[in-house]
């Protein structure tokens, strides 16, 4: 929503606008979606001037709070106003699009004036993240993958519920009876990296790995258009905004830039699912001082799990 307005403002906004040029937006239409002459995109909320709060300078986002301005419109008069100003210091539209999102779900649905105080701890929430995405190692096939997991389940939502968000985390999907990882590869057997701990965790959990061979085709789909498909299908709102933020730290700040089309290898053998008990791995005694082991495994022989078992896996349900 915020995204697509953003560029009808940047494709509307007059030549000789000396100030912000906006629409108003949300719940009530009490905040405005605004434009400058640099085509920063900025949200602004009501403010009272007598809510001081030091204002937020990041490397990417600005926060300057109470602030008497004015916003031109397209077919009104001015308006002039108090208010919070939360600016993105950059104009390439794919970044701007992750901003927009965020605020979207962060500030788009509230039913009630925000005072300063909750807009400040809510932007240091984006701002931190925005640094996780810009550090991050983008993996787009591993992410691919796991997105076509999700998308493939009975239960969507028992998927992106069980997708693991945190960042040390050995498996992608953890539920209350089973673990998940999953391994997307372009190569043309299922040799794959793995860690000693995720195939021998040392816990009751049963651990499964689901093993997909992908080929790159112009019929395929990108990571981002996969991400899009599914934000729209998840219902509720702590979930897609955690299903979102997952989705940019594990792909990095160019996922949107990704061209990179993928689909799974054509019939039924492009997804593999294993037993992790049935997998080899080094042998190392409790007495070694060895950490961190990391070896490669070809699958491309080792023997599925039974098609019961792999349905019930697939379906993230209650029942699993």
């Amino acid at each position: 929503m915020l995204f697509e307005a953003y560029m009808q403002l940047v494709k509307a906004f007059p030549d000789d606008c000396e100030h912000l040029f906006g629409i108003p937006i949300g719940v009530g239409s009490r905040l405005w979606l605004s434009v400058d002459q640099h085509l920063y995109p900025s949200l602004l909320f009501p403010a009272d001037a007598s809510d001081e709060r030091s204002d937020i300078a990041l490397r990417f986002i600005d926060v300057e709070f109470s602030r008497t301005c004015q916003v031109a419109t397209e077919d009104a008069a001015p308006v002039s106003g108090t208010y919070t100003i939360v600016r993105l210091n950059e104009d390439d539209p794919e970044i701007a699009r992750v901003f927009l999102r965020l605020l979207q779900e962060k500030f788009c649905q509230a039913d009630r004036p925000l005072r300063n105080r909750e807009i400040g701890d809510r932007m240091l929430e984006i701002a931190d993240l925005f640094s996780r995405i810009e550090n991050a190692r983008g993996d787009v096939v591993g992410l691919w993958g796991e997105l076509y997991i999700i998308s493939k389940a009975a239960s969507m939502q028992g998927a992106a519920r069980s997708w693991c968000f945190h960042k040390s985390a050995r498996h992608d999907f953890v539920t209350p009876s089973f673990a998940l990882e999953v391994k997307t590869t372009l190569k043309g057997n299922r040799q794959h990296r793995f860690s000693l701990e995720q195939l021998r965790p040392g816990s009751v959990l049963d651990v499964y790995v689901a093993s997909l061979q992908v080929v790159e085709t112009h019929a395929g789909k990108t990571v981002s258009q996969l991400l899009e498909m599914m934000y729209e299908e998840i219902e509720d709102p702590e979930l897609r905004i955690a299903f979102f933020n997952q989705c940019l730290i594990k792909g990095g700040r160019d996922i949107y830039r990704s061209d990179l089309r993928l689909q799974p290898l054509v019939g039924d053998d492009a997804l593999a699912l294993f037993d992790a008990r049935d997998i080899p791995v080094p042998h190392i005694g409790p007495a070694d001082p060895i950490s961190n082991i990391r070896f490669d495994v070809d699958l491309s022989q080792a023997q599925q799990i039974e098609r019961d078992i792999r349905k019930v896996l697939l379906a993230f349900g209650d029942d699993c």
